[in-house]
């Protein structure tokens, strides 16, 4: 086991991922940070047994940038041996559901500070993407996964709503002559 660097760990808070740092390097545009899981799942997704280790592979995720930086995680992750005769897979990686879900390309953490940026900070999509060295496309896919996932996920999430009021709406984005660009709500 490789000695963890628990200052470079608190300043990028991969603590709060489950992982550490191992190494660090930086290019004109990106901070890569070479890190592995503190733990990991070695259970077999076919059989439920442990499996044994046959060697690692690095995961590439993106995560929360690092003095305006984006940032890449390189996660060192074991690549295990189901040894179950019976069971039908054979050679699997070891689950770090912690750091990022399956075939997922960012962080966990990665799309709530989107949110937070949009939010809170008022940025654009395209400000944030540029932030994390991300397509337009994908951060804005990010955000729309995690708002359906607030507002839908939760059964409880309109728990105790009795009334939704609607307020007023701009029908015509457009200046100039033409009708009222404001229409009042008829109330049933």
């Amino acid at each position: 086991m490789q000695p963890t660097d628990t200052v470079a760990d608190t300043i990028c808070r991969t603590v709060e991922l489950g992982v550490t740092i191992t190494d660090a390097a930086i290019s004109e545009t990106t901070t890569f940070i070479d890190c592995r899981p503190i733990v990991t799942d070695d259970v077999c997704p076919c059989c439920g047994r442990s499996g044994r280790l046959r060697d690692h592979v690095d995961r590439v995720l993106t995560d929360l940038p690092i003095s305006g930086h984006p940032t890449r995680l390189r996660v060192r992750v074991p690549r295990l041996i189901c040894e179950n005769t019976d069971c039908v897979g054979t050679i699997y990686r070891g689950g770090i559901d912690h750091v990022a879900g399956p075939r997922a390309a960012t962080t966990r953490r990665c799309a709530r500070w989107i949110l937070q940026r949009l939010a809170v900070d008022k940025m654009s999509i395209s400000a944030v993407a540029r932030l994390l060295g991300l397509g337009w496309d994908t951060v804005n896919e990010l955000a729309l996964s995690a708002v359906r996932s607030l507002a839908y996920d939760d059964p409880r999430h309109l728990a105790g709503v009795r009334y939704l009021g609607v307020d007023e709406h701009v029908w015509k984005h457009t200046r100039g002559q033409g009708g009222p660009s404001m229409v009042e709500p008829s109330w049933v």
